[in-house]
Protein backbone atom coordinates (compact mmCIF):
# COMPACT_ATOMS: atom_id res chain seq x y z
CA UNK A 1 0.00 0.00 0.00
CA UNK A 2 1.23 3.34 -0.95
CA UNK A 3 -0.27 7.00 -1.72
CA UNK A 4 -0.81 6.26 -5.53
CA UNK A 5 -3.32 3.82 -4.62
CA UNK A 6 -6.74 3.49 -3.02
CA UNK A 7 -9.35 0.77 -2.33
CA UNK A 8 -12.39 0.41 -4.41
CA UNK A 9 -15.61 1.35 -2.49
CA UNK A 10 -17.23 -1.81 -4.27
CA UNK A 11 -15.32 -4.56 -4.23
CA UNK A 12 -11.96 -3.14 -1.65
CA UNK A 13 -9.17 -3.93 -4.16
CA UNK A 14 -6.14 -1.72 -4.64
CA UNK A 15 -6.54 0.45 -7.39
CA UNK A 16 -4.43 3.64 -8.69
CA UNK A 17 -5.69 6.98 -7.07
CA UNK A 18 -6.79 8.66 -10.18
CA UNK A 19 -8.84 5.98 -11.08
CA UNK A 20 -12.51 6.38 -13.03
CA UNK A 21 -13.30 3.16 -13.65
CA UNK A 22 -12.51 -0.13 -10.77
CA UNK A 23 -10.22 -2.85 -13.23
CA UNK A 24 -11.33 -5.91 -10.68
CA UNK A 25 -15.55 -4.96 -10.33
CA UNK A 26 -15.92 -2.59 -13.56
CA UNK A 27 -17.63 -0.09 -11.10
CA UNK A 28 -18.17 3.36 -12.25
CA UNK A 29 -16.33 5.17 -9.76
CA UNK A 30 -17.75 8.63 -10.94
CA UNK A 31 -20.94 7.68 -10.99
CA UNK A 32 -20.34 6.21 -7.22
CA UNK A 33 -19.45 9.67 -5.96
CA UNK A 34 -22.27 11.59 -7.59
CA UNK A 35 -24.89 8.68 -5.82
CA UNK A 36 -23.24 8.97 -2.94
CA UNK A 37 -23.15 12.75 -2.32
CA UNK A 38 -26.95 13.26 -4.11
CA UNK A 39 -27.83 11.17 -0.78
CA UNK A 40 -26.71 13.99 1.42
CA UNK A 41 -28.97 16.53 1.94
CA UNK A 42 -28.31 19.99 1.68
CA UNK A 43 -29.35 23.16 2.48
CA UNK A 44 -30.47 25.74 -0.65
CA UNK A 45 -32.75 28.58 1.65
CA UNK A 46 -33.04 28.74 5.40
CA UNK A 47 -34.53 32.05 6.14
CA UNK A 48 -37.84 34.24 6.73
CA UNK A 49 -39.99 35.55 4.03
CA UNK A 50 -39.22 39.26 3.33
CA UNK A 51 -41.44 41.96 5.03
CA UNK A 52 -43.27 43.68 2.42
CA UNK A 53 -43.26 41.30 -0.91
CA UNK A 54 -46.28 42.99 -2.85
CA UNK A 55 -46.43 46.54 -3.79
CA UNK A 56 -49.97 46.70 -2.22
CA UNK A 57 -48.14 46.14 1.16
CA UNK A 58 -46.35 49.27 0.68
CA UNK A 59 -49.13 51.40 0.06
CA UNK A 60 -50.80 50.07 3.28
CA UNK A 61 -47.80 50.93 5.07
CA UNK A 62 -47.98 54.08 3.69
CA UNK A 63 -51.45 54.36 4.63
CA UNK A 64 -51.46 53.56 8.25
CA UNK A 65 -47.98 55.27 8.47
CA UNK A 66 -45.97 52.87 9.62
CA UNK A 67 -48.58 50.79 11.92
CA UNK A 68 -49.19 47.99 8.93
CA UNK A 69 -45.22 47.73 8.65
CA UNK A 70 -45.10 46.50 12.26
CA UNK A 71 -48.12 44.00 11.40
CA UNK A 72 -45.76 43.01 8.08
CA UNK A 73 -42.98 42.16 10.06
CA UNK A 74 -44.38 39.95 12.64
CA UNK A 75 -46.27 38.17 10.01
CA UNK A 76 -42.96 37.49 8.16
CA UNK A 77 -40.82 36.33 11.71
CA UNK A 78 -43.61 33.71 12.15
CA UNK A 79 -42.88 31.92 9.22
CA UNK A 80 -39.82 29.81 8.54
CA UNK A 81 -38.69 28.01 5.76
CA UNK A 82 -35.98 25.83 5.24
CA UNK A 83 -35.33 24.04 1.87
CA UNK A 84 -33.08 21.46 1.51
CA UNK A 85 -32.18 19.22 -1.72
CA UNK A 86 -34.65 17.11 -0.71
CA UNK A 87 -37.39 18.53 1.12
CA UNK A 88 -39.03 22.11 1.76
CA UNK A 89 -39.95 22.50 5.32
CA UNK A 90 -41.64 25.64 7.08
CA UNK A 91 -41.91 26.23 10.38
CA UNK A 92 -45.13 28.51 11.34
CA UNK A 93 -46.05 30.21 14.64
CA UNK A 94 -44.51 32.74 17.27
CA UNK A 95 -45.13 31.04 20.62
CA UNK A 96 -46.83 27.96 18.96
CA UNK A 97 -44.92 26.26 16.40
CA UNK A 98 -46.52 23.91 13.81
CA UNK A 99 -44.04 22.46 11.06
CA UNK A 100 -44.58 21.08 8.18
CA UNK A 101 -42.14 19.06 5.61
CA UNK A 102 -42.66 18.19 2.72
CA UNK A 103 -40.63 15.87 -0.09
CA UNK A 104 -39.04 16.84 -2.89
CA UNK A 105 -40.08 13.48 -4.45
CA UNK A 106 -43.08 13.95 -3.97
CA UNK A 107 -44.07 17.29 -5.93
CA UNK A 108 -45.91 17.08 -8.74
CA UNK A 109 -46.26 20.42 -10.53
CA UNK A 110 -44.28 23.60 -9.81
CA UNK A 111 -46.43 27.20 -11.23
CA UNK A 112 -44.75 30.02 -10.86
CA UNK A 113 -47.21 33.42 -11.03
CA UNK A 114 -46.11 37.26 -10.96
CA UNK A 115 -49.33 39.11 -10.07
CA UNK A 116 -48.58 43.02 -11.00
CA UNK A 117 -48.27 44.09 -7.32
CA UNK A 118 -45.08 41.49 -7.16
CA UNK A 119 -43.29 42.15 -10.24
CA UNK A 120 -43.14 45.97 -8.75
CA UNK A 121 -40.94 44.89 -6.46
CA UNK A 122 -39.15 41.85 -7.94
CA UNK A 123 -41.08 39.05 -6.31
CA UNK A 124 -43.39 36.33 -7.00
CA UNK A 125 -45.33 32.81 -5.60
CA UNK A 126 -44.23 29.48 -6.17
CA UNK A 127 -47.08 26.88 -5.80
CA UNK A 128 -45.68 23.44 -5.24
CA UNK A 129 -48.22 20.54 -5.65
CA UNK A 130 -47.99 17.12 -4.17
CA UNK A 131 -48.87 13.64 -4.12
CA UNK A 132 -48.97 13.78 -0.56
CA UNK A 133 -53.16 13.74 0.56
CA UNK A 134 -51.96 14.87 3.90
CA UNK A 135 -49.82 17.67 2.27
CA UNK A 136 -51.37 18.19 -1.33
CA UNK A 137 -50.08 21.91 -1.85
CA UNK A 138 -47.19 24.44 -0.30
CA UNK A 139 -47.02 27.98 -1.39
CA UNK A 140 -43.53 29.92 -0.97
CA UNK A 141 -43.94 33.70 -1.59
CA UNK A 142 -41.15 36.30 -0.29
CA UNK A 143 -37.94 34.47 -0.69
CA UNK A 144 -35.59 36.22 -2.41
CA UNK A 145 -34.44 34.99 -5.90
CA UNK A 146 -37.22 32.74 -6.12
CA UNK A 147 -37.20 32.58 -9.45
CA UNK A 148 -34.20 30.50 -9.82
CA UNK A 149 -35.08 28.84 -6.47
CA UNK A 150 -37.88 27.08 -8.07
CA UNK A 151 -35.59 26.08 -10.90
CA UNK A 152 -33.52 24.70 -8.62
CA UNK A 153 -36.34 23.01 -6.59
CA UNK A 154 -36.85 21.00 -9.61
CA UNK A 155 -33.85 19.68 -10.72
CA UNK A 156 -34.07 17.74 -7.11
CA UNK A 157 -36.89 17.14 -7.48
CA UNK A 158 -36.37 15.11 -10.52
CA UNK A 159 -33.05 13.95 -9.24
CA UNK A 160 -34.80 12.88 -5.91
CA UNK A 161 -37.33 10.99 -8.22
CA UNK A 162 -34.67 9.34 -10.09
CA UNK A 163 -32.65 8.70 -6.69
CA UNK A 164 -35.66 6.74 -5.14
CA UNK A 165 -36.77 4.80 -8.09
CA UNK A 166 -40.33 6.80 -7.89
CA UNK A 167 -42.42 7.26 -11.09
CA UNK A 168 -45.66 9.01 -11.23
CA UNK A 169 -49.25 7.79 -12.90
CA UNK A 170 -51.17 10.00 -15.18
CA UNK A 171 -54.29 9.89 -15.54
CA UNK A 172 -56.44 10.18 -18.74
Amino acid sequence: MNDETKACPVCAERIKLASIKCRYCNADLIALAEAKEAEIEKSIFTGHPVVIYIFWQWLAVFVTLGIAYLYYWIQSVAITYEITTQRVKIERGILSKDKDSIELFRIDHFELQKPLGMRLIGQCILHLRSSDTNFPSVTLRGIPNLESLADTLRECSLRERTRRQVTTFVQA
